[in-house]
């Protein structure tokens, strides 16, 4: 059975049980219900959640048994008004097989589709569709890769939206990029994060600038 179709099956598992429980049992004091604000996009009210998970761990294997990536979260609410699920302080760890993984985070995010299924097929940079399930991650946004001791690359920007069936990120805001041999700042990036390729862009007077650390210097 595709993984699609065991995600939707447990989601409805999930929902089955919350919707069994009383009021009091939905809404135990411990956990602080996301805010009935209107969405940025469309202005409609999100309403009441049909889905709520606080400290929630979510982890999605390959049919070989390997890890494929795992999603903690402070908080999940799903919303079937708008076909949204609503993220609190998420951190996304995409397994890259032998190669370093990538992580990401934000203080908050959304993911965008009916199953909320956070899929890859490598298809590379490019490849994402209007289709593609998003997850959109918001504020203080950072991706880090650690390749050995010494080799790593921080990426930071303030919005991001990660395509995970694709593996392939983009934002149209600022970045800045630091490696162990200098950091770079750009308009804009697209990420093909299956093959560790960034595409970086100036727009307007901001161009693409990279400053080397003097021991990286020729």
């Amino acid at each position: 059975m595709p993984r699609a179709h065991w995600l939707i099956i447990a989601i409805g598992l999930a929902l089955m049980l919350f919707a069994s429980l009383n009021p009091d049992q939905r809404r135990p004091g411990s956990i602080a219900l996301l805010p009935e604000a209107p969405t940025e996009e469309s202005g409609l009210e999100l309403g009441e959640p049909d889905l709520l998970l606080e400290g929630a761990v979510i982890t999605q294997f390959r049919r070989d048994g390997s890890l494929q990536y795992r999603l903690h979260a402070e908080q999940i609410a799903h919303y079937p008004g708008i076909e949204q699920t609503m993220l609190v302080e998420p951190r996304l760890l995409l397994d890259q097989g032998s190669a370093a993984p990538w992580e990401l985070s934000a203080s908050r995010g959304r993911i965008l589709g009916r199953s909320g299924l956070l899929l890859r097929s490598g298809t590379g940079l490019g490849a994402a569709t209007q289709r593609s399930e998003q997850v959109q991650l918001d504020d203080n946004v950072l991706i880090h890769r650690q390749s050995g001791e010494e080799r790593f690359i921080n990426l930071s920007t303030s919005s991001l939206t990660l395509f995970p069936e694709h593996e392939y990120a983009e934002t149209d805001r600022p970045v800045i990029i630091d490696t162990e041999a200098g950091r770079t700042t750009a308009a804009n990036l697209k990420a093909d994060l299956a093959r560790g390729r960034l595409l970086l862009a100036a727009a307007g007077d901001v161009r693409v600038h990279t400053t080397i650390t003097p021991e990286h210097l020729p």
